[in-house]
Protein backbone atom coordinates (compact mmCIF):
# COMPACT_ATOMS: atom_id res chain seq x y z
CA UNK A 1 0.00 0.00 0.00
CA UNK A 2 0.97 3.50 -0.90
CA UNK A 3 0.11 6.73 0.97
CA UNK A 4 1.88 10.52 1.72
CA UNK A 5 5.42 11.47 0.98
CA UNK A 6 5.18 13.67 4.03
CA UNK A 7 4.75 12.66 7.86
CA UNK A 8 2.53 15.85 8.50
CA UNK A 9 -0.15 14.72 5.99
CA UNK A 10 -2.31 11.50 7.12
CA UNK A 11 -3.26 10.24 3.79
CA UNK A 12 -3.52 6.29 4.43
CA UNK A 13 -6.87 5.95 5.32
CA UNK A 14 -8.02 2.54 6.08
CA UNK A 15 -11.47 2.83 4.16
CA UNK A 16 -14.51 1.94 2.95
CA UNK A 17 -17.95 2.96 1.91
CA UNK A 18 -21.47 1.14 0.98
CA UNK A 19 -21.66 1.79 -2.69
CA UNK A 20 -24.19 3.74 -4.16
CA UNK A 21 -24.51 5.02 -7.54
CA UNK A 22 -25.57 8.04 -9.88
CA UNK A 23 -26.63 7.87 -12.87
CA UNK A 24 -25.87 10.12 -15.62
CA UNK A 25 -28.22 12.37 -15.06
CA UNK A 26 -27.99 12.53 -11.68
CA UNK A 27 -30.49 10.14 -10.52
CA UNK A 28 -30.77 7.72 -7.61
CA UNK A 29 -30.33 4.14 -8.46
CA UNK A 30 -29.07 1.16 -7.10
CA UNK A 31 -25.81 -0.92 -7.76
CA UNK A 32 -25.88 -4.73 -7.52
CA UNK A 33 -25.11 -6.45 -4.51
CA UNK A 34 -25.84 -3.14 -2.46
CA UNK A 35 -28.76 -3.48 0.13
CA UNK A 36 -29.80 0.37 -1.24
CA UNK A 37 -30.76 2.99 1.08
CA UNK A 38 -33.70 2.39 3.32
CA UNK A 39 -36.67 3.34 3.73
CA UNK A 40 -36.74 7.19 5.66
CA UNK A 41 -37.60 6.97 9.24
CA UNK A 42 -38.76 9.88 11.44
CA UNK A 43 -35.98 9.31 13.91
CA UNK A 44 -32.23 8.53 12.65
CA UNK A 45 -29.94 8.37 14.73
CA UNK A 46 -26.17 9.32 13.20
CA UNK A 47 -22.21 8.72 14.70
CA UNK A 48 -19.36 10.89 13.12
CA UNK A 49 -16.93 13.55 14.02
CA UNK A 50 -15.81 16.70 14.08
CA UNK A 51 -13.85 18.18 11.06
CA UNK A 52 -11.18 19.17 13.07
CA UNK A 53 -10.29 15.09 14.30
CA UNK A 54 -6.62 15.39 14.74
CA UNK A 55 -7.55 16.60 18.43
CA UNK A 56 -10.58 15.07 18.81
CA UNK A 57 -11.14 11.87 20.75
CA UNK A 58 -14.61 10.79 20.97
CA UNK A 59 -16.79 10.17 18.36
CA UNK A 60 -19.97 11.70 18.35
CA UNK A 61 -23.80 10.74 18.02
CA UNK A 62 -26.21 12.57 16.43
CA UNK A 63 -30.05 12.35 16.74
CA UNK A 64 -32.98 13.88 14.53
CA UNK A 65 -36.36 13.12 15.37
CA UNK A 66 -38.66 14.42 13.36
CA UNK A 67 -41.91 13.01 14.50
CA UNK A 68 -40.98 15.13 17.65
CA UNK A 69 -38.91 17.73 15.79
CA UNK A 70 -36.51 17.32 18.43
CA UNK A 71 -32.53 16.69 18.15
CA UNK A 72 -29.20 16.10 20.12
CA UNK A 73 -25.58 15.89 19.29
CA UNK A 74 -22.56 15.45 21.48
CA UNK A 75 -19.47 13.15 22.39
CA UNK A 76 -20.29 9.76 23.01
CA UNK A 77 -17.63 10.09 25.73
CA UNK A 78 -19.89 13.77 27.20
CA UNK A 79 -23.41 15.07 27.59
CA UNK A 80 -25.39 15.98 24.77
CA UNK A 81 -26.88 18.76 24.05
CA UNK A 82 -30.36 18.79 23.04
CA UNK A 83 -33.77 21.00 21.88
CA UNK A 84 -36.10 21.29 19.31
CA UNK A 85 -35.25 21.60 15.27
CA UNK A 86 -37.06 23.35 12.39
CA UNK A 87 -37.42 21.71 9.21
CA UNK A 88 -37.24 24.17 5.56
CA UNK A 89 -37.24 22.17 2.21
CA UNK A 90 -37.61 18.67 4.07
CA UNK A 91 -33.77 18.31 4.45
CA UNK A 92 -32.93 21.17 5.81
CA UNK A 93 -32.83 21.56 9.66
CA UNK A 94 -32.24 24.70 12.05
CA UNK A 95 -31.15 23.64 15.37
CA UNK A 96 -33.17 25.96 17.95
CA UNK A 97 -31.79 26.30 21.88
CA UNK A 98 -33.68 26.80 24.87
CA UNK A 99 -34.44 30.27 23.98
CA UNK A 100 -35.93 29.71 20.75
CA UNK A 101 -32.94 31.07 18.98
CA UNK A 102 -31.00 29.32 16.37
CA UNK A 103 -28.20 27.16 17.62
CA UNK A 104 -27.24 25.57 14.91
CA UNK A 105 -27.88 24.09 11.06
CA UNK A 106 -27.79 20.70 9.50
CA UNK A 107 -28.32 19.23 5.95
CA UNK A 108 -29.73 15.77 6.93
CA UNK A 109 -30.15 12.72 4.17
CA UNK A 110 -32.79 10.68 5.75
CA UNK A 111 -31.61 7.53 7.11
CA UNK A 112 -28.15 8.09 4.84
CA UNK A 113 -26.29 10.73 6.44
CA UNK A 114 -25.85 14.62 7.87
CA UNK A 115 -23.93 17.30 7.86
CA UNK A 116 -23.78 19.61 11.21
CA UNK A 117 -22.67 22.56 12.43
CA UNK A 118 -23.06 23.11 16.22
CA UNK A 119 -22.80 26.19 16.71
CA UNK A 120 -22.61 29.27 14.65
CA UNK A 121 -19.74 29.75 11.53
CA UNK A 122 -16.89 29.47 13.37
CA UNK A 123 -18.03 25.73 14.50
CA UNK A 124 -16.10 22.63 13.00
CA UNK A 125 -18.67 20.68 10.85
CA UNK A 126 -19.68 17.13 11.91
CA UNK A 127 -20.20 14.63 9.36
CA UNK A 128 -21.79 11.74 10.70
CA UNK A 129 -23.30 8.54 9.16
CA UNK A 130 -26.21 5.70 9.85
CA UNK A 131 -25.88 2.05 9.95
CA UNK A 132 -28.26 0.14 11.62
CA UNK A 133 -27.31 -3.49 10.87
CA UNK A 134 -24.56 -5.02 9.46
CA UNK A 135 -25.47 -6.14 5.56
CA UNK A 136 -23.30 -7.80 2.69
CA UNK A 137 -22.06 -6.61 -0.45
CA UNK A 138 -21.88 -8.14 -3.88
CA UNK A 139 -18.28 -8.74 -5.37
CA UNK A 140 -15.28 -6.57 -4.36
CA UNK A 141 -16.42 -3.15 -4.63
CA UNK A 142 -14.55 0.54 -4.87
CA UNK A 143 -14.84 3.00 -2.62
CA UNK A 144 -13.65 7.15 -3.05
CA UNK A 145 -12.62 9.42 -0.14
CA UNK A 146 -11.06 12.67 1.17
CA UNK A 147 -9.85 13.60 4.61
CA UNK A 148 -11.59 15.38 6.90
CA UNK A 149 -10.45 19.18 7.24
CA UNK A 150 -8.36 19.82 10.65
CA UNK A 151 -5.15 18.71 9.00
CA UNK A 152 -1.80 20.43 7.82
CA UNK A 153 -0.79 19.30 3.98
CA UNK A 154 0.87 20.28 0.78
CA UNK A 155 -0.61 22.58 -1.46
CA UNK A 156 -1.70 19.72 -3.64
CA UNK A 157 -5.25 18.04 -2.98
CA UNK A 158 -5.46 14.27 -2.96
CA UNK A 159 -7.67 11.63 -2.55
CA UNK A 160 -7.81 7.93 -1.95
CA UNK A 161 -9.64 4.57 -3.11
CA UNK A 162 -10.39 1.26 -1.65
CA UNK A 163 -12.32 -2.06 -2.41
CA UNK A 164 -14.18 -4.07 0.19
CA UNK A 165 -15.86 -7.69 0.56
CA UNK A 166 -17.95 -8.85 3.20
CA UNK A 167 -19.25 -12.75 3.92
CA UNK A 168 -22.49 -13.48 2.93
CA UNK A 169 -24.00 -12.21 6.27
CA UNK A 170 -22.28 -9.02 6.23
CA UNK A 171 -20.17 -10.25 9.59
CA UNK A 172 -16.89 -10.31 7.92
CA UNK A 173 -15.40 -7.41 5.90
CA UNK A 174 -12.42 -8.25 3.77
CA UNK A 175 -10.01 -4.90 2.19
CA UNK A 176 -8.00 -4.62 -0.48
CA UNK A 177 -5.60 -2.54 -3.39
CA UNK A 178 -5.87 1.08 -1.05
CA UNK A 179 -3.96 3.88 -3.44
CA UNK A 180 -3.63 7.19 -2.20
CA UNK A 181 -3.15 9.98 -4.55
CA UNK A 182 -1.54 13.40 -4.64
CA UNK A 183 -2.79 15.37 -7.55
CA UNK A 184 -0.95 17.16 -9.96
CA UNK A 185 -1.48 20.34 -9.01
CA UNK A 186 1.76 22.04 -7.02
CA UNK A 187 3.53 18.75 -6.15
CA UNK A 188 6.40 18.82 -8.73
CA UNK A 189 7.87 20.40 -11.45
CA UNK A 190 8.95 16.94 -12.83
CA UNK A 191 5.76 14.97 -11.26
CA UNK A 192 3.16 17.55 -12.78
CA UNK A 193 2.10 15.14 -15.23
CA UNK A 194 -1.58 15.91 -15.29
CA UNK A 195 -2.23 12.57 -13.94
CA UNK A 196 -2.55 12.10 -10.27
CA UNK A 197 0.81 10.82 -8.27
CA UNK A 198 0.69 8.04 -6.10
CA UNK A 199 1.88 8.65 -2.91
CA UNK A 200 4.55 6.65 -0.75
CA UNK A 201 4.07 7.25 3.19
CA UNK A 202 3.21 5.35 5.40
CA UNK A 203 2.24 1.92 4.05
CA UNK A 204 -0.29 -0.52 5.09
CA UNK A 205 -1.18 -3.98 4.25
CA UNK A 206 -2.41 -5.02 0.30
CA UNK A 207 -5.39 -6.63 2.10
CA UNK A 208 -6.67 -6.80 6.07
CA UNK A 209 -10.13 -7.91 7.39
CA UNK A 210 -12.71 -6.22 9.33
CA UNK A 211 -15.67 -7.42 11.65
CA UNK A 212 -18.68 -5.53 12.02
CA UNK A 213 -21.27 -6.09 14.99
CA UNK A 214 -24.47 -4.21 15.48
CA UNK A 215 -26.57 -3.57 18.49
CA UNK A 216 -29.24 -1.29 19.26
CA UNK A 217 -30.31 -0.60 16.23
CA UNK A 218 -26.82 0.59 15.37
CA UNK A 219 -23.84 -1.08 13.54
CA UNK A 220 -19.80 -0.42 13.10
CA UNK A 221 -16.95 -2.13 11.23
CA UNK A 222 -13.45 -2.52 13.24
CA UNK A 223 -10.72 -3.78 12.35
CA UNK A 224 -6.32 -2.94 13.58
CA UNK A 225 -4.52 -3.10 10.33
CA UNK A 226 -0.35 -2.52 10.95
CA UNK A 227 0.96 0.97 9.63
CA UNK A 228 4.36 0.90 8.23
CA UNK A 229 7.02 3.43 8.71
CA UNK A 230 10.68 4.33 8.94
CA UNK A 231 10.57 2.29 5.05
CA UNK A 232 8.84 -0.43 6.69
CA UNK A 233 11.48 -1.20 9.42
CA UNK A 234 8.80 -0.05 12.77
CA UNK A 235 4.59 -1.47 12.44
CA UNK A 236 1.79 -0.13 14.88
CA UNK A 237 -1.29 -1.45 15.39
CA UNK A 238 -4.16 1.61 14.43
CA UNK A 239 -7.73 0.81 15.56
CA UNK A 240 -9.77 1.33 12.86
CA UNK A 241 -13.58 2.44 13.19
CA UNK A 242 -16.17 2.63 9.99
CA UNK A 243 -19.89 3.73 10.01
CA UNK A 244 -21.21 2.91 6.35
CA UNK A 245 -24.71 3.95 5.12
CA UNK A 246 -26.96 1.07 3.19
CA UNK A 247 -26.65 3.91 0.28
CA UNK A 248 -23.04 4.72 -0.19
CA UNK A 249 -21.72 7.31 2.36
CA UNK A 250 -19.15 6.53 4.97
CA UNK A 251 -17.64 8.01 7.93
CA UNK A 252 -14.03 6.60 9.25
CA UNK A 253 -11.86 6.94 12.11
CA UNK A 254 -8.13 5.89 12.50
CA UNK A 255 -6.66 6.16 16.07
CA UNK A 256 -2.89 6.20 16.19
CA UNK A 257 -2.01 6.63 19.46
CA UNK A 258 0.29 3.50 19.16
CA UNK A 259 2.67 5.27 16.85
CA UNK A 260 5.62 7.17 18.94
CA UNK A 261 6.65 10.80 18.18
CA UNK A 262 9.87 9.61 17.01
CA UNK A 263 8.01 8.53 14.02
CA UNK A 264 6.98 11.92 12.94
CA UNK A 265 3.60 11.36 12.99
CA UNK A 266 1.68 14.50 14.36
CA UNK A 267 -1.78 13.42 14.88
CA UNK A 268 -3.95 10.81 17.34
CA UNK A 269 -7.05 10.37 15.09
CA UNK A 270 -7.13 10.87 11.60
CA UNK A 271 -10.89 10.59 10.19
CA UNK A 272 -12.41 11.29 6.87
CA UNK A 273 -15.72 11.87 4.54
CA UNK A 274 -16.18 9.68 1.66
CA UNK A 275 -18.44 7.91 -1.45
CA UNK A 276 -19.04 5.24 -3.12
CA UNK A 277 -17.82 4.79 -6.56
CA UNK A 278 -20.25 5.11 -9.59
CA UNK A 279 -20.99 1.85 -11.55
CA UNK A 280 -20.34 4.20 -14.98
CA UNK A 281 -18.39 7.75 -15.74
CA UNK A 282 -20.47 10.60 -15.02
CA UNK A 283 -21.16 13.86 -17.02
CA UNK A 284 -20.73 16.89 -15.44
CA UNK A 285 -23.52 18.02 -16.91
CA UNK A 286 -26.09 15.51 -15.03
CA UNK A 287 -23.90 16.04 -11.93
CA UNK A 288 -23.53 19.88 -11.88
CA UNK A 289 -27.58 20.01 -12.91
CA UNK A 290 -28.81 19.06 -9.87
CA UNK A 291 -29.73 20.81 -6.96
CA UNK A 292 -27.47 20.80 -3.65
CA UNK A 293 -27.21 21.94 -0.28
CA UNK A 294 -24.97 22.02 2.04
CA UNK A 295 -21.36 23.52 3.69
CA UNK A 296 -18.19 24.92 2.72
CA UNK A 297 -15.74 24.36 5.48
CA UNK A 298 -12.37 26.81 5.62
CA UNK A 299 -9.87 25.37 8.30
CA UNK A 300 -6.74 26.56 9.68
CA UNK A 301 -5.59 24.11 12.08
CA UNK A 302 -2.28 25.57 13.18
CA UNK A 303 -4.78 28.25 15.09
CA UNK A 304 -7.43 25.94 15.36
CA UNK A 305 -9.23 28.59 13.73
CA UNK A 306 -12.46 27.29 11.12
CA UNK A 307 -15.09 29.26 9.75
CA UNK A 308 -18.17 27.50 7.96
CA UNK A 309 -20.73 28.58 5.47
CA UNK A 310 -24.28 27.09 4.32
CA UNK A 311 -24.20 26.99 0.48
CA UNK A 312 -26.13 25.76 -2.19
CA UNK A 313 -25.26 24.89 -5.81
CA UNK A 314 -26.22 23.57 -9.10
CA UNK A 315 -30.05 23.90 -9.61
CA UNK A 316 -29.27 25.57 -13.08
CA UNK A 317 -27.69 25.21 -16.57
CA UNK A 318 -23.50 24.96 -16.58
CA UNK A 319 -20.71 26.51 -18.49
CA UNK A 320 -18.45 24.07 -19.70
CA UNK A 321 -17.47 22.20 -16.48
CA UNK A 322 -18.48 25.10 -13.91
CA UNK A 323 -21.24 24.66 -11.21
CA UNK A 324 -22.25 28.02 -9.56
CA UNK A 325 -23.78 28.36 -6.57
CA UNK A 326 -23.13 30.54 -3.35
CA UNK A 327 -23.78 31.37 0.22
CA UNK A 328 -27.27 32.30 1.18
CA UNK A 329 -27.98 35.88 2.92
CA UNK A 330 -27.84 35.87 6.74
CA UNK A 331 -27.63 32.16 5.93
CA UNK A 332 -31.39 32.01 5.45
CA UNK A 333 -32.64 28.88 2.99
CA UNK A 334 -35.60 30.92 2.21
CA UNK A 335 -33.37 33.15 0.58
CA UNK A 336 -32.49 33.66 -2.79
CA UNK A 337 -28.54 32.83 -3.07
CA UNK A 338 -26.02 34.45 -3.47
CA UNK A 339 -24.19 32.91 -6.79
CA UNK A 340 -20.49 33.92 -5.73
CA UNK A 341 -19.29 30.36 -5.49
CA UNK A 342 -18.27 28.29 -8.45
CA UNK A 343 -16.54 24.56 -8.63
CA UNK A 344 -14.77 23.60 -12.04
CA UNK A 345 -14.64 20.18 -12.36
CA UNK A 346 -12.46 19.58 -15.48
CA UNK A 347 -11.87 16.53 -16.79
CA UNK A 348 -13.23 13.04 -14.93
CA UNK A 349 -10.52 10.42 -13.79
CA UNK A 350 -10.69 7.69 -16.53
CA UNK A 351 -10.12 5.28 -13.93
CA UNK A 352 -12.33 6.38 -11.19
CA UNK A 353 -15.98 7.49 -12.33
CA UNK A 354 -16.98 10.44 -10.12
CA UNK A 355 -13.68 11.75 -9.81
CA UNK A 356 -12.66 15.00 -11.23
CA UNK A 357 -9.16 15.23 -10.07
CA UNK A 358 -8.15 18.73 -11.88
CA UNK A 359 -10.71 20.51 -10.06
CA UNK A 360 -10.46 24.25 -9.14
CA UNK A 361 -12.70 25.68 -6.10
CA UNK A 362 -13.03 29.62 -6.60
CA UNK A 363 -15.09 31.62 -3.59
CA UNK A 364 -15.10 35.34 -2.29
CA UNK A 365 -11.68 36.50 -1.25
CA UNK A 366 -12.79 37.74 2.18
CA UNK A 367 -11.41 35.48 4.20
CA UNK A 368 -11.36 36.54 8.05
CA UNK A 369 -7.67 38.20 8.80
CA UNK A 370 -6.83 35.53 11.70
CA UNK A 371 -6.70 33.18 8.51
CA UNK A 372 -2.94 32.27 7.60
CA UNK A 373 -4.08 30.50 4.40
CA UNK A 374 -2.81 31.89 1.39
CA UNK A 375 -5.06 32.02 -1.97
CA UNK A 376 -3.14 29.55 -5.10
CA UNK A 377 -4.62 32.52 -7.46
CA UNK A 378 -6.45 35.55 -7.24
CA UNK A 379 -9.46 36.93 -9.45
CA UNK A 380 -11.84 39.39 -10.33
CA UNK A 381 -16.10 38.53 -10.22
CA UNK A 382 -18.54 39.68 -12.55
CA UNK A 383 -19.71 42.10 -10.16
CA UNK A 384 -16.33 43.58 -9.21
CA UNK A 385 -15.58 41.15 -6.37
CA UNK A 386 -12.06 39.91 -5.55
CA UNK A 387 -12.17 36.07 -5.88
CA UNK A 388 -10.17 33.30 -4.01
CA UNK A 389 -9.28 30.26 -5.89
CA UNK A 390 -7.51 27.13 -5.05
CA UNK A 391 -6.97 23.38 -6.69
CA UNK A 392 -9.01 20.57 -5.65
CA UNK A 393 -10.44 17.05 -5.99
CA UNK A 394 -13.98 16.53 -6.50
CA UNK A 395 -16.06 13.46 -5.95
CA UNK A 396 -19.33 12.91 -7.07
CA UNK A 397 -21.82 9.67 -6.00
CA UNK A 398 -25.98 9.12 -5.50
CA UNK A 399 -26.68 11.99 -3.17
CA UNK A 400 -23.38 13.93 -2.45
CA UNK A 401 -20.21 15.71 -3.85
CA UNK A 402 -17.58 15.79 -1.68
CA UNK A 403 -14.59 18.50 -2.52
CA UNK A 404 -11.20 18.90 -0.69
CA UNK A 405 -9.01 22.07 -1.83
CA UNK A 406 -5.76 22.66 -0.62
CA UNK A 407 -4.60 26.38 -0.44
CA UNK A 408 -0.75 27.33 -0.39
CA UNK A 409 -0.33 26.63 3.07
CA UNK A 410 -1.20 23.36 3.23
CA UNK A 411 -4.92 24.43 4.92
CA UNK A 412 -7.65 22.70 3.54
CA UNK A 413 -11.41 23.70 2.50
CA UNK A 414 -13.99 20.93 1.90
CA UNK A 415 -17.48 21.24 0.41
CA UNK A 416 -19.48 19.06 1.41
CA UNK A 417 -23.33 19.19 -0.51
CA UNK A 418 -26.61 16.89 -0.67
CA UNK A 419 -28.48 16.74 -3.44
CA UNK A 420 -32.43 18.01 -2.81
Amino acid sequence: MKSSPRASLPVALLLLALAGVSDCGGTKSQLAGLPGPPAAADVNSYVGQPGDSPSQTSLWNVTIDRSQNTYSYGPTSGPATSGSIAIVDNNFVILLGQNGYQSGLAVEVPGQAIILRPGDSTAPLVFAVQQTSCFAIGGNVKFLYALSPGINGPSSPFFGEIYAATSSDGSSWQFNNQVNYISPYQFSAQENTNVPSAAVFPGYPGDFSATCDAADGSAAVSATPLAYFNSGADTFPVPTQFIVSPGGLFFENQNYENVPATEGWNYLNVSAWGLSESAVPLTVAGVASANYLGFLFESDPSNAIYRTRLVTFGNAPISGTVMNGGTFPNEDPTQPPNLNMSVTFNTQDPLNNGVYYLAKLTIPNDAPSTFTGSCLSYGVSQTGNSTCTNDGVAMAGDYTIIMSASDANGDQETLVLFQQ
